[in-house]
């Protein structure tokens, strides 16, 4: 199965459940979901089988540098989304994870660990600013979504990765693996969860999408160091194994009663 055809199932099926959960147990939760390699990782498992274990562990490299785009994005989201409206938000995130990308990859291209040294306190900035900024908003009453909020969900999740999908496989190892962290589910949430639930429910998402990234980062690391060393099989399942391993202590955190 072609990579599109591939995404074009899985994609709409993960957007489904991180909505659902997102609706089960709060935005932040959602986020949090959606920030784990759920279209990175078929990306990338794919890009092993099609153009070589080499040829996917070298795109992991890339995926750090682009996750630090990611994470810029955020940032500048977490940021400008209290002063902002949704569109002028959206397009300066957007701006800030091209030129991320363009430092990361194209212009500085600090190789797997000195992006990783980059990428790990970004997004604990982007954890700490979004948890600061979201009780500074007035409670926003939660509706019940229109019929069509799911469809329009999973419609735009599966346009974004479809333009990722068609792109990649021309684009070498390095680009692919920039492309590959784009936040497919992420983006979708965020902007829906602004629409019907203000900003604060918005910035609940991208702090539990930078949580969550903590655990693509270490899929990263995992899949670069292992693939190509030990079968692929296993370097796959122990890098989803730490990567869940990592996100794992947030959801604990989110579930544990408050001191009164």
């Amino acid at each position: 199965m072609s990579l599109i055809a591939a995404k074009i199932l899985v994609t709409p099926t993960l957007m489904w459940a991180v909505s659902a959960a997102a609706r089960r147990w709060g935005s932040l939760v959602g986020g949090l979901l959606s920030g784990l390699p759920l279209t990175s990782a078929p990306i990338s498992i794919y890009l092993a089988a099609e153009q070589g274990e080499r040829f996917a562990a070298d795109a992991a490299i890339g995926s750090v540098e682009g996750l630090g785009a990611v994470t810029a994005s955020y940032l500048a989201y977490a940021v400008s989304a209290p002063r902002m409206g949704i569109l002028a938000a959206i397009l300066l995130a957007l701006a800030y994870f091209i030129l991320g990308g363009a430092l990361l990859h194209g212009l500085l291209q600090p190789g797997l660990w000195l992006a990783t040294a980059i990428d790990l306190p970004a997004m604990a900035l982007v954890v700490a600013l979004c948890r600061s900024r979201t009780g500074t908003e007035a409670p926003v009453r939660r509706s019940r979504p229109p019929r069509w909020d799911m469809p329009a969900r999973l419609a735009a999740a599966t346009a974004l990765v479809l333009l990722v999908s068609t792109l990649a496989p021309h684009l070498g190892s390095g680009l692919s693996g920039v492309l590959a962290p784009i936040p497919i589910i992420s983006w979708p949430l965020i902007v829906f969860a602004r629409v019907q639930d203000g900003v604060g429910a918005a910035l609940d998402v991208v702090r539990g999408s930078a949580q969550g990234a903590f655990g693509v980062l270490a899929f990263y690391v995992c899949v670069h160091l292992l693939l190509g060393r030990i079968d692929p099989v296993a370097a796959y399942a122990v890098s989803i194994a730490v990567s869940a391993l990592c996100v794992l202590p947030w959801l604990v955190a989110r579930r544990r009663p408050r001191a009164a």
